[in-house]
C-alpha cells in the first residue's frame, strides 16, 4: 500500500511562501508548562477543534501563553476543561501549547487556491475539498471555519512586491483589513486527529510523569512507512510530527479535481529499496 505526504510546493522565495498562503492564528490557547518534574520549559503545537468558551477569553494565559509552572497548568487544564465539558459534554485531555479555535487567516494576496499552508499543525483547504472530505465520508479530521481577517487586493499569482521592511513576514503588516470577503473562500481549517504509529526503532524513550514531554533516543528519524503503523485513516500525521500523510486512495480523489498549491511526495517503505 503507498502512502504519501501532503506538501506544499516549492516557491521561488520566501516572498512567494507567504504572499500565497499568508498566516493563521489562533489567539486562544493553553500556555507552555515549566516542569518541575522534567526541568524541561516547553509547548506543543496541537490545534483543537473546538471554539474557546467566549465568556473566558480574558485569561491572561490563554491570551499571552507565557510558560507557567506545571502546578499552575494543571489547574489551569481542570479550569478549561470543566469550562468546555459544561458547553459540549467533552473535552480531551489537555496538553501544554493546546491551540483552541476561532481562527483567523491573513492573507498578503487574494486567495484562490485549495490548499493554503497558513500555519504549523494544521492547514487552510477550500470548499470543494471539504466538500470531497465529506463526500467520502473521512473520517479522522474537523473542518472549521477560518475567519478571514486581512486579505490582499492583488491576485496570489502575480510576482509580490517586497515589503519596505524587507522581511516576508511584514507582507501582513502592510495589508490594511479586509471588509469585503463575502467572495472569497469559504476556507476551513483541516484539523487532522489521526496520527500513525511510530516508526520501527524510533519510538519514545522516556515519557514525563509530570507534563508528558516525550524524549526520543532517535530526535531525527527516518522518514519511511511501515503498514503496521497505519491505523486505518486515509489521512493522519506521521507519529508526533506535522507530517500529514494520505493514503493512495484519498491522493487520487484528490489529483481527480486537480487541486492547487499542495503536492504529493511518496513515502519510502524499507521494502522498496532505492524507490
Amino acid at each position: 500500500m503507498k502512502f504519501w505526504r501532503l506538501n506544499h510546493p516549492d516557491y521561488e522565495s520566501d516572498y512567494k511562501f507567504c504572499f500565497i498562503n499568508g498566516t493563521l492564528e489562533h489567539p486562544y490557547g493553553l500556555p507552555g508548562v515549566k516542569c518541575s518534574v522534567c526541568n524541561e520549559t516547553w509547548g506543543g503545537s496541537r490545534i483543537l477543534a473546538m471554539e474557546y468558551p467566549v465568556g473566558h477569553r480574558d485569561n491572561k494565559h490563554i491570551l499571552d501563553k507565557c510558560p507557567i509552572s506545571l502546578e499552575q497548568h494543571r489547574v489551569l487544564q481542570r479550569e478549561v476543561s470543566s469550562q468546555l465539558s459544561c458547553i459540549t459534554g467533552f473535552c480531551p485531555d489537555l496538553k501544554p501549547g493546546d491551540d483552541f479555535q476561532p481562527c483567523y487567516l491573513d492573507v498578503p494576496s487574494r486567495p484562490v487556491a485549495d490548499f493554503l499552508w497558513a500555519g504549523m499543525g494544521s492547514v487552510v483547504v477550500s470548499k470543494r475539498i471539504k466538500d470531497l472530505f465529506e463526500t467520502m465520508g473521512i473520517g479522522g479530521i474537523s473542518l472549521c471555519p477560518v475567519i478571514l481577517r486581512k486579505i490582499g487586493k492583488r491576485a496570489a499569482r502575480l510576482t509580490p512586491q517586497a515589503p519596505v521592511t524587507g522581511e516576508p513576514e511584514d507582507f501582513i503588516n502592510e495589508v490594511p483589513p479586509q471588509i469585503q470577503t463575502a467572495s472569497i473562500g469559504p476556507y476551513f481549517e483541516l484539523v487532522v486527529q489521526s496520527k500513525s504509529g511510530f516508526a520501527p526503532g524510533c519510538e519514545p524513550f522516556t515519557t514525563s510523569s509530570g507534563c508528558g514531554r516525550k524524549t526520543f533516543a532517535n530526535p531525527d528519524p527516518e522518514f519511511i512507512m511501515v503498514e503496521s503503523m497505519w491505523n486505518g485513516a486515509d489521512i493522519f500525521f506521521w507519529a508526533d510530527t506535522h507530517y500529514i500523510v494520505v493514503t493512495d486512495r484519498l491522493k487520487q480523489s484528490l489529483q481527480s479535481l486537480r487541486v492547487t498549491n499542495v503536492e504529493f511526495n511518496l513515502l519510502r517503505s524499507p521494502t522498496d529499496g532505492n524507490q
